[in-house]
C-alpha cells in the first residue's frame, strides 16, 4: 500500500503568509508610485498656475547649454536671456560671443553676467569682464552672480573686507558701462547683503518656488534645469521670470 505524503500544517500556513506578504509589498509599491506620479503632476499644476502671475519669462545660458536657437526661444514665448560672459579673473565662457551675436537677430532683451570670485581682486575681475564683453552688454542691467562655495558661505559676506571687495567690483562695472547692476544670489546671501550698502541694488533671487517678492527682487530663478523644446529637441536651461506684470516689464527695461 502506497504511503500518503502528509505535509505539516505549518507548510500551507507559511505559503499563505508569504503570498499575502508579497501582495502587500506589490500594493505598497504601487501606492508609492501613484503618490509620486500624483505629486509630480500636482507640482506641475501648481507651477503652471503660478506662471500665470509672471508673464515675462527668460533664461540664463552658459557654454554647457550648447548651441541655442534664439529665434526658437522667442517663439516659445521667452522675452529675455542672460549670457554668462566671465567668472573670476581669468575664465571666459566659450560660447558667449557666438551666443550674443546670434541673439541679435531676435526681439529678446539681452543681458550678460559675471560669476563673482572671492579669491581674486575686484580690479582683476573687472579687467577680465570688460575685455571679454566689450560692447556686447545688452539692454538689461549687468548681473553679478554671487554664489557660495567651500568656506565662502553667506556668513563670509558679513566681513567688511568681503563686502568692500564686492562693492568695488560692482562700482567699477557701473562706472565703466554707466548702467545698472543686479545682484544674482540665494536668499541667505541676500539677507546678508540687504543689510549693507549693496542692499540698495536690485537683485535676482534663486528660489525653488515661485512666489511674489518685494520690488527689490527683479528676477526669480525658479528652475536651474528647465526643459525647453528647440527645433523639436529638448534642451535644459536655467529658467527665470520677471517679478512683475508685462506693463511693469515694459517700463523697467526702458528706465
Amino acid at each position: 500500500m502506497k504511503r500518503r505524503r502528509i505535509e505539516p500544517i505549518y507548510t500551507n500556513t507559511y505559503q499563505q503568509l508569504r503570498n499575502r506578504s508579497r501582495r502587500f509589498r506589490y500594493f505598497l509599491i504601487a501606492l508609492i508610485l501613484i503618490l509620486l506620479v500624483g505629486g509630480w503632476f500636482g507640482y506641475r499644476h501648481y507651477q503652471q498656475n503660478k506662471m500665470h502671475q509672471f508673464p515675462v519669462r527668460g533664461v540664463s545660458l552658459t557654454q554647457s547649454n550648447g548651441f541655442v536657437d534664439f529665434q526658437q526661444l522667442q517663439h516659445q514665448g521667452y522675452q529675455f536671456a542672460y549670457l554668462r560672459a566671465t567668472s573670476g579673473a581669468t575664465y571666459t565662457d566659450d560660447e558667449f560671443q557666438s551666443n550674443y551675436d546670434r541673439s541679435q537677430g531676435t526681439n529678446l532683451e539681452m543681458g550678460v553676467y559675471h560669476v563673482y570670485s572671492y579669491s581674486t581682486s575686484a580690479k582683476a575681475q573687472y579687467r577680465n569682464f570688460i575685455q571679454e564683453v566689450g560692447q556686447r552688454h545688452g539692454q538689461l542691467p549687468i548681473a553679478v552672480q554671487v554664489t557660495t562655495y567651500g568656506s565662502y558661505t553667506a556668513d563670509y559676506l558679513k566681513r567688511t573686507k568681503a563686502q568692500q571687495q564686492l562693492q568695488a567690483f560692482i562700482s567699477l562695472i557701473k562706472d565703466h558701462y554707466q548702467k545698472r547692476v543686479i545682484i544674482w544670489c540665494s536668499q541667505p546671501v541676500w539677507r546678508v547683503l540687504a543689510q549693507t550698502p549693496l542692499g540698495r541694488d536690485q537683485h535676482w533671487l534663486q528660489a525653488s518656488l515661485l512666489n511674489r517678492q518685494s520690488q527689490k527682487t527683479r528676477f526669480i530663478e525658479y528652475d536651474d534645469g528647465a526643459a525647453v523644446k528647440l527645433n523639436g529637441q529638448s534642451q535644459t536651461v536655467a529658467a527665470s521670470v520677471f517679478n512683475g506684470s508685462q506693463k511693469q516689464w515694459n517700463a523697467w527695461v526702458t528706465e
